[in-house]
């Protein structure tokens, strides 16, 4: 009996196998071996080549080949076949506005070919992609996207992106959104939607979104595409977002301590005693019970009027106060918070109107986030 020396069997024979796999798995090398290493991706040994829309190419197949076809099937199911050749070397053309390829975003082709006659062919199958390039927008539902846009916290709305170009769906193509400059942290699964609930928006305040996408053809132009840039002014609110009455400056009534009523044709007159009431200038009384008095001190409004910044003279014409930030309204003191003594003093007041009061902006005639600029007195009364 002859006895198998199982040392020398696998020394000779595994060689063989991995010889052969390696053969098999590069007998299509050819197909991207000319193509830059971005051009083309093999995924568990599927290749596919990567083109841009309205992009051509030719693939030459090796001299040895004395007979080839490269068949693939179109969208509604039609057999193309290509078998063109020069001198004694086969090609395939690509050409994405060719007949059989218009309007695919990826087919599969089989090529045939025959080194010699009466033998077996060899197959190779590979994918050609095209991705379109991206043209993005943001789409913002019914509103219209080249004007700004003007929300309550109530009503907030989800922004689309847009234009994607090909290969969102199947991973190809990513997206990233933008609030105020700043990269909003990408969930798992990234999406072409963005709910500005979740993001950290700045309230009573303008705020800039757009996304930038990226994909096979932007990687080939070196730079990601970038969206337009929408802006969305987003106010607080209270009962579904109905606004405060903004009050234009008109001379007011001075009801004194017996309860007279006296009109004062020079001086707005406000009462800085913690009363509730006329506490600060130049808000009118109905905003003072509605504000949050647990932000960082800030006497930030829960419902928002105008957005204004104040200055404060004394008769001299000496600064004395000025806003540190939007809708931070005067309370009687001096800018190291000493308190100011009862009598005139003269304001600057820069604002802009409510876009949602519509009759103030209907009475002013002016458009929509038009700084206007007051000057006038106060009678700061104790």
């Amino acid at each position: 009996m002859t006895k198998i020396n199982w040392h020398h069997f696998f020394i000779y024979i595994i060689p063989f196998f991995i010889i052969q796999l390696s053969k098999s798995q590069n007998s299509c090398s050819w197909i991207y071996q000319d193509i830059e290493e971005d051009g083309y991706e093999i995924v568990d040994d599927e290749i596919t080549l990567l083109y841009c829309e309205n992009s051509t190419d030719t693939i030459w197949a090796p001299e040895e080949y004395i007979d080839a076809t490269w068949e693939y099937e179109t969208n509604n199911g039609g057999e193309c076949e290509d078998w063109d050749w020069v001198g004694n070397q086969f090609f395939l053309s690509i050409d994405s506005n060719d007949p059989c390829l218009e309007g695919l975003s990826q087919v599969t082709v089989t090529f045939t070919g025959f080194l010699a006659e009466d033998t077996d062919p060899d197959i190779c199958v590979f994918n050609i992609q095209f991705d379109e390039t991206p043209n993005p927008v943001i789409l913002a539902g019914n509103f219209n996207t080249d004007e700004q846009i003007v929300l309550c916290e109530q009503n907030l709305i989800e922004l689309e992106a847009s234009g994607l170009g090909s290969g969102f769906d199947n991973g190809t193509t990513s997206i990233q959104w933008y609030l105020n400059n700043e990269l909003i942290e990408p969930t798992p699964n990234p999406s072409n939607f963005l709910d500005i609930q979740t993001t950290n928006y700045i309230v009573n305040d303008e705020n800039t979104f757009y996304f930038t996408v990226s994909n096979h053809c932007t990687e080939l132009n070196g730079s990601d595409e970038e969206s337009n840039w929408l802006t969305i002014t987003i106010y607080e609110g209270y009962e579904e977002c109905e606004s405060c009455q903004w009050e234009p400056f008109t001379r007011k009534e001075w009801i004194d301590e017996d309860g007279i009523g006296t009109t004062n044709n020079e001086f707005y007159i406000f009462t800085p005693n913690d009363d509730g009431f006329s506490d600060y200038f130049p808000e009118p009384g109905m905003n003072e019970e509605n504000r949050n008095f647990e932000n960082d001190d800030k006497f930030w409004p829960t419902c928002d009027a105008t957005i204004y910044q104040l200055t404060i003279f004394n008769r001299l014409g000496r600064e004395i106060w000025q806003s540190e930030y939007n809708n931070h309204p005067w309370d009687g003191k001096l800018q190291n918070g000493k308190e100011c003594k009862e009598g005139p003093y003269f304001y600057k007041i820069e604002y802009i109107l409510h876009p949602l009061l519509e009759e103030i902006n209907s009475i002013t005639e002016l458009p929509n986030n038009a700084t206007i600029i007051n000057t006038g007195s106060v009678f700061l009364h104790r």
